[in-house]
């Protein structure tokens, strides 16, 4: 931007002191995190040192939480998160991990089950459960759309899914493209730079990575918050 040279060294020193700076918000992140009700997750593979690790995100409404983990386990969540999970409603796709986790509550991404439906309207045309089946997550995702804040009285759409769903659905979120979205920075970057060549550019970058998204969700400026972090 000024025309100046700046060498790596420098750069890594201030990438260095910017997440030493961000811990202690990285800290209140992950503890709102664990006191929310509802929860987005959502992981995403990233080369780091010559070896395939995973991005995992955390997210809600108003904090985002990236971090670093070895496998696509559910145990790096159940290491991170512990008994919290216990306590929250995870919004996720159907990634095998999420369904050995014991929440207290899940919703799958209707998204992903709307493809799905779509797959079988057209492996069996004569058939019409799957159509239905479509038509109700379609209405129930513009329904959420449509009162994104309020709470829904979920009785119809319990009748209307003979009891498949039975858990109250006031305040969830349809889909997980929130989690999605939220994870895509760390595609861009791995797709101009190919991969992280430490496990502490690639743990720098997440945790730098949670305090933009999670500013962007109050409405606050990003680059004010890393001009903070120094």
């Amino acid at each position: 931007m000024f025309g100046l040279e700046i060498s790596r060294g420098s750069m890594v020193n201030w990438i260095n002191e910017a997440r030493r700076s961000v811990e202690s918000a990285i800290e209140k992140i992950k503890e709102y995190i664990m006191q929310s009700p509802v929860v987005g997750f959502y992981e995403s593979g990233c080369y780091c040192n010559k070896r395939l690790d995973w991005t995992w995100i955390a997210q809600t409404v108003y904090f985002t939480l990236v971090f670093h983990g070895k496998s696509r386990k559910g145990q790096e969540l159940e290491d991170r998160f512990g008994d919290s999970l216990e306590r929250m409603t995870a919004v996720t796709d159907r990634h095998s991990a999420y369904f050995a986790l014991h929440f207290l509550n899940h919703q799958v991404c209707l998204a992903h089950l709307l493809r799905e439906c779509q797959y079988l309207n057209e492996l069996d045309k004569g058939q019409q459960w799957s159509g239905s089946v479509e038509s109700l997550f379609q209405e129930a995702i513009h329904e959420r759309n449509q009162k994104p804040t309020e709470s829904i009285d979920p009785q119809s759409w319990l009748d209307r899914l003979d009891n498949l769903i039975d858990e109250n659905l006031s305040r969830l979120p349809p889909d997980n493209n929130a989690s999605e979205r939220g994870i895509r920075k760390l595609k861009i970057k791995l797709k101009n730079s190919g991969c992280f060549r430490s496990d502490l550019g690639a743990d720098a970058f997440m945790d730098l990575h949670s305090i933009v998204e999670t500013t962007k969700k109050h409405g606050n400026s990003p680059y004010n918050a890393i001009l903070a972090l120094f």
